[in-house]
């Protein structure tokens, strides 16, 4: 029988990229709004446009993950999370409009935090775990422990480095 624990551990580490994902950037709204001189008003769009597109994938992944597979959509999620990331890193610098690459960066990420809100607990169910209750319940905890650990780290690196 095969050993199911690194599928486990990965699909724990999604859900801590979902969360750094989901509260990366309104850590630094404030700095968007300072160095870009981006208005409170669109600083608003940046969470409405990650979660509307968070949504849309959540809507749209059941027709397609059947037809491509759930590895190749659940590897698909993490790079486009990895790549909407250091996208926001680079982006707001490279294109004439800050704002635009603060949203194309926000877009990609989001599409990566859907693939894994929607599949992460189907992997996790299908494996033969012999405590799945306890297994999915950790799976969903690993959400907080990313997000706590997103803001905690954040806010160190910040105090520290400005």
């Amino acid at each position: 029988m095969p050993d199911y624990q690194k599928t486990k551990v990965a699909c724990y580490l999604g859900l801590v990229t979902q969360a750094i994902s989901a509260n990366f950037a309104p850590l630094l709204f404030l700095k968007f709004h300072n160095d870009y001189d981006i208005s409170l008003g669109n600083i608003a769009l940046i969470s409405t446009f990650f979660f509307f597109t968070q949504l849309l994938v959540d809507l749209f992944c059941a027709k397609f993950v059947d037809r491509i597979g759930y590895r190749v959509c659940i590897v698909t999620s993490e790079i486009c999370a990895a790549a909407g990331l250091v996208g926001l890193a680079f982006l707001p610098d490279l294109l004439p409009n800050p704002f635009t690459g603060i949203i194309i960066s926000v877009i990609i990420y989001a599409v990566g935090s859907g693939l894994i809100e929607v599949l992460c607990s189907p992997i996790i169910e299908a494996c033969p775990f012999k405590n799945k209750e306890a297994t999915m319940s950790l799976l969903h905890s690993f959400y907080c422990w990313g997000a706590a650990a997103t803001i905690l780290i954040s806010s160190l690196f910040f105090f520290l480095f400005g």
